[in-house]
């Protein structure tokens, strides 16, 4: 018979194109792609480049074997390569989700002033939260309302915060972002300030029992 050959004793169509599948085999083959490359990401830590798309494709192979879908190897690897992109994006948003679930927030007890002063020669910089900022334009300081330096020319009181528990790696992303987001669409205004280990948050007094709210009917765990 044209394009079919004897394969293992079974007759098999040598010209089936991946097209030719039926939706579950499709779904269930995109599905194995995934798990071999998430599971590839996790043994190495970044994700699989070309260079590993040989050995995903041998495993999923293996899956599509055991389950006897026939597909030529040419097929499955044409697919792999068009949807590897998208392996990728459902990778990164999962990762992220994982992240976040992972994420605590800790209210922090003291009222905030954000200022300006004239230098940094009568802050406290012993003193816990003190954060400064120097540019070409000023000299900024967050610290607590009661440590506000005398020389200082603005300054805006009535602020609270919050910092995300934990050291966060650099590599990670949208952390700030997603908090912000959830903020924003509640009408709460921040002040964002990023340390080397995480990142500390404040809104105004008025709004932070709300943040405090919608922070956590958003999923996230709230400390204290």
């Amino acid at each position: 018979m044209k394009n079919h050959e004897w394969i293992d004793g079974k007759l098999l169509q040598t010209n089936k194109k991946y097209s030719h599948l039926k939706q579950k085999q499709k779904e269930q083959i995109y599905q194995w792609m995934y798990d071999v490359y998430k599971a590839s990401y996790k043994s190495s830590g970044k994700y699989p480049d070309s260079g590993e798309d040989k050995k995903i494709l041998s495993l999923v192979m293996v899956h599509i074997e055991k389950a006897e879908i026939w597909i030529p190897y040419g097929e499955v690897a044409k697919h792999y390569r068009s949807v590897k992109k998208n392996l990728r994006k459902r990778l990164f948003k999962e990762l992220q989700q994982e992240m976040a679930e992972k994420i605590k927030i800790e209210p922090l007890n003291d009222r905030f002033s954000v200022c300006k002063v004239k230098d940094y020669s009568m802050v406290d910089l012993k003193q816990d939260f003190c954060f400064i900022g120097v540019t070409d334009e000023e000299n900024s300081l967050v610290c607590p309302e009661g440590a506000v330096p005398d020389n200082t020319t603005d300054r805006d009181d009535g602020w609270r915060g919050f910092r995300i528990i934990g050291q966060l790696e650099f590599s990670l992303i949208g952390i700030l972002a997603r908090i912000s987001k959830v903020l924003a669409s509640n009408e709460i205004g921040i002040f964002a300030i990023s340390t080397y280990n995480t990142d500390y948050i404040l809104t105004k007094e008025e709004n932070f029992g709300k943040a405090m709210d919608v922070l956590k009917s958003s999923g996230y765990e709230i400390r204290g």
